[in-house]
């Protein structure tokens, strides 16, 4: 009767669990209120607030701040005993009575600054750690602000790509009709079935990497399974593209070049800790030494401290000294890589800008009518399918080259903005 209604009760908690929402959940729990469709500003949030990349980036902070902790505590006494028994020979030849006990106390003295030294070297890490945490933040902004622009212009090519179609299947019902009446030769309808079912290849490779760099945006984020829509409208940040006035914003913006300045006063903060390690430590002792049958009883004090005969600290000192040299070198070598860097980019983003308005002034603006054009010829008999094809394919082309262009302009300035340090600036200005 007992195993009937354990098994009752484990039927039971096994229908609770499957009808539970939670039972076949096809998300972690980690994708749990993240948007479906996503503006840059809102998927740059996402990306501050809830991505667990940025999460672990945060967690080196924690560690580094540890170590000031670490560096703040004193050295702990040290406590002796030790007993001698008399083993042999004659009583009251070492002391009297049986036995004599020994307990000492030894306190260390940090007496040439070190704790003050290593507190200070550790605070100095933090600094760093903090400005490597903010490098890795706006690389991460740089990283999903392409992806988003990316998966915004495959959304647009793939509209583009859809419109066509339709545009094309359009094309094809009229040349069947025409077939059908007899106006039309079976090789214009073979013609335009083939450029239709061309088309659709392109709609599903489009498909394909819209889906995979969605996908590739959820994975750099942190959220498995979640593959966000992008809203919005494709067009560039606007940038100025000025290279002293990018320049003088990056000596003062740019995580990078701020880490490598700050690893400099962490590397002066451990070469004075190393001078000070080089201090031995005195310990300073305390004890007492008894005895029983009888009972007596004496004080100890003294001291005790390393003789620096060999090890003076040379390794230490060698060590902290080559820190700041390396140091000295990354920021030098950081501070000609950016600048060249953002003259790469500004003067990619002149270009790209320059390229971009010719583009649209004359090939864009013109396209509705050409395209007008052809449609009239054709259909006035002026013309015949395989000119009304090339139109057709000409201007998916051209809007799709525009699609291009456009994406590598706000892609120029995605790394303009990277070398001057103004990511996180202009997603703070976004509205």
């Amino acid at each position: 009767m007992k195993t009937i209604r354990a098994q009752a009760r484990v039927g039971a908690v096994l229908v609770m669990l499957l009808n539970s929402p939670f039972a076949f959940s096809e998300e972690p729990a980690t994708n749990q209120g993240l948007p479906n469709v996503v503006s840059i500003r809102q998927l740059l949030q996402v990306v501050r607030e809830k991505s667990p990349r940025y999460a672990v980036a945060r967690s080196q902070i924690e560690a580094a701040q540890a170590e000031v902790v670490a560096a703040s505590v004193l050295p702990n006494p040290k406590i002796s005993y030790g007993r001698y028994d008399q083993a042999g020979g004659q009583r009251n030849t070492q002391f009297d009575g049986p036995s004599q006990q020994n307990i000492t106390v030894e306190v260390p003295m940090l007496l040439a600054g070190q704790r003050g030294a290593r507190r200070e070297s550790a605070e100095r890490q933090v600094e760093v750690t903090e400005a490597n945490v903010e490098a890795e933040y706006n690389r991460l902004i740089r990283e999903t602000w392409r992806l988003f622009v990316q998966l915004l212009t495959g959304q647009q090519r793939l509209a583009v790509l859809e419109e066509a179609d339709q545009e094309l299947e359009r094309m094809q019902n009229i040349i069947t009709g025409k077939e059908n009446a007899g106006t039309a030769s079976r090789y214009d309808v073979m013609r335009i079935t083939q450029e239709v079912l061309n088309l659709k290849a392109k709609l599903e490779s489009a498909r394909t990497d819209n889906a995979s760099t969605a996908g590739e945006l959820g994975v750099l984020l942190g959220f498995p399974n979640w593959k966000p829509q992008a809203e919005g409208v494709l067009k560039p940040i606007g940038i100025k593209a000025d290279v002293d006035t990018l320049w003088s914003q990056a000596e003062q913006a740019n995580p990078e070049l701020e880490s490598a300045r700050r690893e400099i006063i962490a590397a002066d903060s451990g070469l004075e800790r190393a001078k000070r390690e080089r201090w031995p430590i005195p310990s300073l002792m305390l004890g007492t030494a008894f005895t029983d049958q009888p009972y007596g009883n004496a004080v100890f004090s003294g001291l005790s401290v390393d003789v620096p005969l060999f090890d003076r600290g040379q390794g230490g000192m060698a060590r902290a000294s080559a820190e700041k040299h390396a140091a000295l070198l990354k920021r030098e070598l950081l501070l000609s890589s950016t600048r060249q860097e953002l003259e790469r980019a500004v003067e990619v983003v002149a270009s790209r800008r320059a390229t971009l308005a010719k583009f649209e002034r004359d090939v864009v603006a013109p396209l509705p009518t050409l395209k007008q054009m052809a449609e009239d010829a054709y259909r006035l008999g002026r013309s015949g399918l395989l000119e009304l094809l090339d139109s057709s394919r000409s201007n998916t082309e051209i809007r799709l080259n525009h699609l291009e262009l456009l994406t590598a302009e706000i892609q120029a300035e995605l790394d303009a903005m990277m070398a001057s340090g103004q990511l996180a600036a202009a997603f703070e200005d976004l509205k």
